[in-house]
Order: C-alpha cells, then sequence, then structure tokens
C-alpha cells in the first residue's frame, strides 16, 4: 500500500507545485511539493475498511442464503443489519482513499513512477494471489469438487474477495491516461459533480443489499466499475484541491447511522414494496456512503492524527491480512459450525482466531522480508539498544 504524506501549510505547498521541478524530469508531473508528515488518520481509516471485511465475511454464515456455509438456527437479523451497514459504506471509503493516494503519490514521484508502484503494490500482488490465495479459497468452499490440474486457472472464474485490486488497476490505469493527457483533477466545480453522480450507477444495481453491487469477474461490471470511479476520482480531487480534513466531519456520523441508514435499509426491504421507494432508497444509499467517507474521515482526524507505533503497525499488517483471510474464515466456520456454544461466540472466536493467526505470520514470515516489501514498502527490524560498560 503507498507511503502516506499530509501538508502542514496549504499555502507553503503551492507555492512548492508553482516552483518545483519533477526529480525524475517527468514533464508529465505536477511539480512536486515537500516532504510531508504521514497522514496517520487515514493509514489507520484505510486500515479499519479492510480489517471490516474480515469482520463481515466472519458472521456472514450466520445470515441465511448469504454463504455457502450455513449456520443452524442463526441469529440473523442482527447480522443483516450489521451486514447491510457495512457493506453500505466500506469499499466507497477505501476507493476514495485510493484515489487520493493515487493524486499523492503523482504528485510526488511523476506518471512513471506512480505506474511502477502501482505495478508492485496492487498488480503482482493481484498476480501472485491468483495461483495462491484464490486456489486455496476456492478449495475452502468446495472441498471434494476441487481440481489440483485446474490449480492455476481458477481465477478465471472470478477474483472473490481480491476484486478491489483488478478494479484498483482499471482506475488506476483510467488515471494514468487522464493524467497523460493533461488533467489535472483541480477544477473547483467539475470535480464535485461525482458526488451526486455515484447516484445514477446506485439506481440501476441488481442486488438487494445497501451499497453497490459486487463484481468479481475479468470484466467489470460497468456499473461498479462507475460507482467506485465517483469516489476515487472525487478522492484524487480531494488531495489535489488541498480541501482540509475537519474534525467536526465527524458530526456526520450521527444522522447517517441515526437517520439515513435506517430510512435506506427500510425502504429497501419494505413489507410491500411501492414503485417510488426503490429510487428514493438509491439515494439514501449514497447519501450514506458520502456522509460516511466524511465522517469517519473527521472522526479518525480526531482520534488518530498522531502517530502510534501499533496503529501504524496494524495499518501495514492489513493488507497481507485481508489477502489471506477468506480460507482460514471458510475452514474455520467449517470447524465451529456444530460446537455447542452462541453464535455470537463463534463469530467472535472466528475473528479473533483468523487474525492472531494472520498477525504472527505478518510478524515471522512477512514484515521484513521481500513480500513485506512488496506490500508495503522496505521495513527495517529495530535494533536493540546497546547500554556502554565502563570497565
Amino acid at each position: 500500500m503507498p507511503e502516506t504524506t499530509a501538508p502542514e501549510t496549504v499555502e507553503a505547498s503551492r507555492k512548492a507545485e508553482a516552483s518545483s521541478v519533477a526529480p525524475d524530469g517527468d514533464t508529465s508531473q505536477p511539480a512536486a511539493r515537500p516532504a510531508n508528515p504521514r497522514f496517520h488518520e487515514l493509514d489507520a481509516l484505510r486500515a479499519v475498511a479492510m480489517l471490516l471485511g474480515i469482520v463481515l465475511h466472519a458472521f456472514l454464515f450466520l445470515i441465511p442464503e448469504a454463504w455457502p456455509i450455513q449456520h443452524p438456527d442463526p441469529p440473523a437479523l442482527t447480522y443483516w443489519i450489521a451486514l447491510n451497514a457495512i457493506h453500505g459504506f466500506r469499499m466507497p471509503v477505501f476507493f476514495l482513499l485510493s484515489g487520493f493516494f493515487t493524486a499523492m503519490l503523482w504528485e510526488r514521484r511523476g506518471l512513471r513512477q506512480l505506474a511502477l508502484h502501482r505495478a508492485q503494490r496492487i498488480a503482482l500482488p493481484l498476480a501472485l494471489c491468483c495461483v495462491t490465495v484464490i486456489p486455496v479459497n476456492t478449495w475452502a468452499f468446495i472441498g471434494g469438487e476441487f481440481s489440483i490440474a485446474f490449480w492455476p486457472f481458477y481465477w478465471l472464474y472470478g477474483f472473490h474477495h481480491l476484486w478491489f485490486l483488478w478494479i484498483l488497476l482499471w482506475l488506476g490505469a483510467a488515471f494514468l491516461v487522464l493524467a497523460r493527457l493533461g488533467v489535472r483533477f483541480t477544477h473547483p466545480v467539475l470535480w464535485w459533480v461525482f458526488v451526486p453522480l455515484a447516484l445514477v450507477p446506485q439506481l440501476f444495481m441488481h442486488e438487494q443489499i445497501v451499497g453497490p453491487d459486487t463484481s468479481d469477474g475479468l470484466l467489470p461490471s460497468p456499473l461498479v466499475l462507475g460507482y467506485y470511479t465517483c469516489f476515487f476520482f472525487f478522492g484524487a480531487f480531494f488531495y489535489r484541491r488541498r480541501i482540509a480534513m475537519r474534525r467536526w466531519w465527524a458530526l456526520g456520523l450521527l444522522p447517517a447511522l441515526l437517520l439515513v441508514f435506517p430510512v435506506a435499509f427500510v425502504l429497501l426491504f419494505p413489507e410491500e414494496e411501492v414503485a417510488w421507494m426503490l429510487p428514493v432508497s438509491a439515494v439514501f444509499q449514497v447519501v450514506y456512503a458520502w456522509l460516511l467517507c466524511f465522517g469517519l474521515i473527521g472522526l479518525f482526524r480526531l482520534i488518530a492524527s498522531r502517530e502510534r507505533y501499533w496503529v501504524r503497525y496494524v495499518s501495514d499488517s492489513s493488507y497481507w491480512l485481508y489477502l489471506w483471510h477468506l480460507p482460514l474464515i471458510v475452514f474455520a466456520q467449517r470447524l465451529v459450525l456444530t460446537w455447542p456454544m452462541s453464535a455470537h461466540l463463534k463469530f467472535a472466536l472466528i475473528c479473533v482466531t483468523v487474525t492472531a493467526v494472520l498477525l504472527v505470520s505478518y510478524q515471522l514470515g512477512v514484515r521484513y522480508t521481500p513480500i513485506g516489501t512488496m506490500l508495503n514498502g522496505k521495513r527495517e527490524r529495530p535494533r536493540r539498544k546497546t547500554v556502554a560498560v565502563n570497565e
């Protein structure tokens, strides 16, 4: 995932942008600005968006007809509401941040380095996962019907939970083309249109769930791609226009969670469906997604703007955790399915155990290895402090 930095002073950044030249001579790059501290809050928010995927997949077996593995007599309504609440904002937040960091990398390193960075952090991991994670995940789901001979080709049927990497490659390619054509993502009016524009694909979504459809095939759904395009390119505009992140944005979380989401949910699943309900629900779904995007940025600006080692560590590890969590989740769900304990306890046990196993694997076999460098950049092992002793 990309390194992240934050501007200390908007005016200083703009002056630097007007006078600096790209260090690699890439004239398609906007002028670089001085190095700045990291966006610790956005690092943390991105990690939370990734880790919520583990939570979501861990409880899917408690929702009837939502998952190949089905728990007997599950507390379905609680988790169905939670699924809709998380799905409605998680990936919009992630794609907005991805566009933000893409614009930042373009500004700091130029188009060539941006393309190389995306190839290393997204394309290469996805290619490796096509012959590792995806076959293992398929085996976890279908068991005895799995064919070893077809191992390298299961990704042809879909990218499973890694579809977002494929969508990011499409959006990253579009960004590179637009930047090469001279688009600077700074027009003060044009890019705001993406906020209401997200409603257009949402109106035509097919899945009955709050938020967008899922598209994991080789050819992304135009509706899904269009929906995330709005968040991705608004994120790029958000960075390029130096829009200051405000703590008070967190106030938007209350109306989003207490009013907007309930209305969207009730209209999407009415007792008696009326023609106007679905389009009105779509409006509330889009409002919910944008309010959560800005509200969570404000909240994390409030609680996570300072550097903390453990937050940085979780942020670094979240990519690895997300890549490998799903097959472990499926195995764990099969294992605990008939255990004589509460469904809620099974869900919590799965989350804790899978996360712990993956954190151990990250520390011992990923963080300071070429795999960790591919995913997060090079990390140096902390040096032990030595104390000089006078003899």
